[in-house]
């Protein structure tokens, strides 16, 4: 019975890990279609046509440095996580 309990866990925790990492290259992703000139940022006018992106720029742009790196997007996505929908 332990060694089953073992198992179960062991799974779970692999399952889990898979999925965070699936989860941020997901991210990535979304990160560099939003960055159209590849430059490692974020711009608002990069955002514009991604509404809640747009519409919670100025609190995503923790450092008011007027753009978003990955860090930024990262705990914008944790924040506001349905910015996809419109």
């Amino acid at each position: 019975m332990y060694k089953q309990i073992t198992v179960i866990a062991a799974i779970t925790c692999l399952m889990t890990v898979a999925n965070a990492g699936d989860q941020a290259s997901q991210q990535q992703m979304r990160f560099k279609n939003l960055d159209m000139d590849n430059n490692g940022y974020v711009s608002q006018y990069e955002a514009r046509d991604k509404h809640r992106v747009f519409y919670y720029y100025p609190k995503a742009d923790k450092d008011s440095d007027g753009h978003l790196d990955m860090s930024e997007f990262s705990a914008f996505e944790v924040e506001v996580p349905d910015y996809g929908v419109k």
